[in-house]
């Protein structure tokens, strides 16, 4: 505003108020003047919170009103939407337009008394310092303690550190517990309970004075006093931030009531006993779940909250609720903004027509909140409730691709393990394939060493045997017997059949060592051949065995060759035809003792097996021998009758 385009009379009246006030906002002040025509009584007495003279029409904050709106008193405001509001209402900072709470019993007093009651305070200082140093010190000198009315806090000089004042109960930092309190206090002054207690305490009996639900409170038997009928509304305990937000909570908003008092105006009394106790009043809020909380200014919460709400007078009465912002047609969370509706100010009575008598605050929220309120509330829950549920199914199909994701990283993972176990199964196969291979192919190599071995061991060994065979055949085979020879014995005849179908015959004196015959069918292994003449024999035993034709260096060989196996040294043993019968070598035996050779017969040549394969894999080459032995026998036969034949 333009103060400068007042008039000389009007600048003055304005000057007066912001005195009385000290200092307070000017434009405030000037709307309270423009009010009762410019009359500084009138505006000092509503300043100080004494009731008016006449009806006065106090304007709401320019942009604030609504047009064409219904008061239904003096001091009942309705508000648009405003963002400056809803900003002052949360952001916990003061407004700035608001004076100074002034008792006007005191004010004048006050300014005359502030210049002595700060050269007292200032002298208490120092004495109190002294008090403290000599209690510390332990001198025994005993001063009294400084008054609290005395003292700087008990004077209310706070130099503008605390905005409430100094008088009433000390401030309480919590919130919730300031909240409590006030409650309690209410309580007590009142009589009554809220309704949840009062239930509770006498099912469904709306009596609050019982012990059991007041404490410190007590009623005679038989008091059937007005407040024994009366309940108080269900009050929100915690701090106004709190309140207001669960007032704008997204999924269930609410109507709020705010209610502020201040013990210093007379009129708060009767506002607790007639409003907050009204049956009707309390039933209506109930009924329609309007969200109440009060304070007293007091407290700190309950200033801020009067800064907030620009309270100007006692009790104050305000309503809250989520609109649509300032041109915005839709109703929406996100373009709603939590708005003062109304606010009613003053006394309670007359009980009719008073700013905050039941009568008043239950017309206005049948007749004007609850009719433009609740269809902005029930719109912005079912707003809520379909982004819920939006939001939910969002978040299920969230889910799904989450959990699909998840399935084809299973999957995934699971067809790559799979891979792995069959990349390393095969590389596994291929190394032992490998080593199988390796394996097999040293077996291969070590196996063809041990043939070529057994091979040299066996050509060795042929060697050798080869040399004893031809040594013995000069050695050991006696020449025949001629007719009428003494000393061999009787002649006896020999018939012996080779593996491979041979027949030989000789004969032998019975006086003649078997080791002659062993050694007669050990030269028809001998290959035939100029190499093999028996002109060529050697002369003398191999190996440096003794060249007697005695067998001591043949069993000496067969003792060092082959460990004293005669069957693996010969390689062969001698069976007679009938009865079968084997006749086994035995050194100097003699074949006249030899049952079945006594009168001569026939001997059979049956091939064995030895360690180093003297004969060793000729048995297929023996069975197809004898084969042929059977398929021709009969057609050949030797020159001599035998007793066999």
């Amino acid at each position: 505003m333009d103060n400068d385009a007042l008039s000389p009379s009007q600048q003055e009246a304005l000057s007066q108020l912001q005195a009385l006030t000290n200092g307070g906002d000017a434009d405030v002040a000037r709307s309270v003047l423009e009010s009762v025509d410019w009359d500084v009584q009138r505006a000092a007495n509503i300043v100080f919170e004494s009731a008016p003279t006449a009806p006065l029409s106090i304007p709401s904050i320019p942009g604030a009103s609504i047009p064409g709106a219904t008061y239904t008193s003096t001091h009942t405001e309705a508000f648009e939407i405003d963002d400056s509001e809803q900003d002052g209402l949360l952001s916990g900072r003061p407004s700035g337009r608001e004076f100074p709470r002034i008792s006007p019993s005191s004010s004048i007093l006050s300014l005359l008394l502030r210049p002595l009651r700060l050269i007292i305070a200032l002298l208490a200082v120092p004495y109190t310092i002294l008090r403290v140093v000599l209690r510390t010190l332990h001198i025994p000198l005993p001063l009294p303690p400084v008054p609290l009315s005395f003292s700087i806090t008990g004077l209310g000089l706070n130099f503008g550190l605390s905005p409430r004042p100094s008088l009433g109960p000390a401030p309480v930092r919590d919130a919730k517990t300031a909240s409590e309190r006030w409650i309690r206090a209410l309580e007590e002054e009142t009589g009554c309970v809220s309704i949840s207690r009062a239930q509770m305490a006498g099912g469904g009996e709306a009596s609050g004075v019982a012990s059991s639900s007041a404490p410190g409170l007590s009623r005679r038997a038989g008091d059937e006093s007005p407040s024994s009928s009366r309940v108080l509304p269900e009050f929100f305990i915690g701090s106004y931030e709190s309140f207001v937000k669960a007032c704008a909570k997204e999924t269930e908003p609410k109507i709020g009531c705010a209610v502020l008092v201040s013990d210093e105006h007379d009129d708060v009394a009767e506002f607790k006993r007639s409003t907050l106790t009204d049956p009707g009043f309390v039933r209506l809020l109930q009924e329609n779940d309007i969200l109440i909380w009060g304070g007293d200014i007091r407290d700190r919460d309950a200033w801020g909250a009067a800064q907030k709400l620009q309270a100007t007078t006692y009790p104050f009465v305000a309503f809250v609720a989520l609109q649509p912002r300032r041109g915005s047609s839709a109703i929406a969370q996100n373009k709603s903004i939590l708005t003062i509706l109304s606010r009613h100010q003053g006394p309670s009575i007359p009980t009719s027509s008073g700013p905050t008598s039941p009568s008043t605050l239950t017309t206005h929220i049948a007749d004007h909140l609850l009719p433009r309120v609740t269809p902005v509330l029930a719109q912005l829950r079912s707003s809520a409730t379909e982004r819920d549920a939006a939001l939910a199914v969002a978040t299920r199909a969230r889910e799904r691709e989450r959990a699909l994701r998840a399935e084809q990283d299973r999957a995934f993972a699971e067809s790559a393990r799979r891979d792995k176990e069959r990349i390393e199964r095969k590389m596994q196969e291929e190394r032992e394939g490998k080593e199988e291979e390796r394996r097999r192919s040293m077996e291969e190599e070590r196996a063809k060493e041990e043939q070529r071995k057994r091979e040299e061991q066996r050509k060795v060994w042929e060697e050798k045997r080869m040399a004893w065979r031809r040594w013995g055949r000069r050695a050991f085979v006696p020449r025949e017997p001629r007719p009428s020879e003494q000393g061999r014995g009787r002649t006896v005849r020999i018939g012996v059949r080779m593996p491979d179908g041979r027949r030989a015959v000789r004969f032998f004196g019975q006086m003649d060592s078997l080791t002659a015959v062993y050694a007669f069918v050990d030269t028809l292994f001998i290959p035939e051949g100029n190499a093999f003449s028996s002109d060529l024999d050697p002369l003398t035993a191999p190996d440096g065995a003794s060249s007697s034709a005695d067998e001591s260096g043949l069993m000496h060989a067969i003792s060092t060759m082959t460990e004293g196996r005669t069957e693996e040294w010969w390689g062969f043993k001698l069976v007679t035809t009938y009865p079968r019968k084997e006749v086994q070598w035995e050194p100097e035996r003699k074949v006249g003792e030899v049952e079945g050779l006594k009168s001569g017969g026939q001997l059979v040549v049956e091939l064995v097996d030895g360690e180093y394969g003297s004969v060793k894999g000729k048995e297929r080459e023996r069975r197809s021998l004898e084969s042929r032995v059977v398929s021709a026998k009969g057609s050949e036969s030797d020159e001599y009758e035998t007793e066999s034949d």
